[in-house]
């Protein structure tokens, strides 16, 4: 195999937040695609959102929803390899991780301690007074991330909307 010359982008430490929504998938995929082309390790980020446990939740059922999260991750990764999508030593370069807390917080905590050098992520591409009100995860990690960031349009998303 060649050197690469340093002036081509490589990327070796690649992170892929999931929330299992259509645009997510399509960025997933995305992801360990650039896995491949890389030769890089990828860490697939799944964010359960929600508050400080309080006496009368229900404790389990937190950490039953991470298990179930990593559960369908690791599924997908099975999926991928039976059809022959991704090789054993590919497969072995991905890692799976879950946290609680704020999406894009934990993203770019995650981004940093782990010395991430491209996020590949989503964007469902609300427009208008939806985007106002929700806020954008992609658009908040765009705006700090320590690295590159590539974000991954819905299908069907029409520019034309955004003016």
């Amino acid at each position: 195999m060649e050197a690469i010359p340093p002036n081509i982008v490589t990327y070796k430490n690649i992170l892929c937040p999931v929330d299992f929504s259509d645009c997510s998938t399509k960025a997933f995929y995305r992801a360990v695609g650039y896995c491949q082309l890389f030769g890089a390790k990828l860490t697939v980020l799944s964010v359960r959102e929600g508050g400080p446990v309080t006496f009368y939740d229900d404790i389990s059922s937190g950490r039953e929803t991470l298990e179930l999260l990593r559960e369908g991750l690791v599924t997908r990764l099975d999926l991928l390899q039976e059809e022959g999508q991704v090789t054993r030593e590919e497969r072995d370069r991905i890692a799976l991780e879950t946290r609680n807390g704020k999406p894009f917080e934990e993203i770019l905590r995650f981004a940093l301690e782990g010395n991430v050098d491209l996020i590949v992520m989503g964007t469902h591409g609300n427009t208008g007074f939806k985007h106002l009100f929700m806020g954008s995860q992609a658009e908040r990690v765009v705006r700090r991330a320590p690295c590159d960031v590539l974000t991954v349009k819905p299908d069907g998303y029409d520019p034309k909307l955004d003016f």
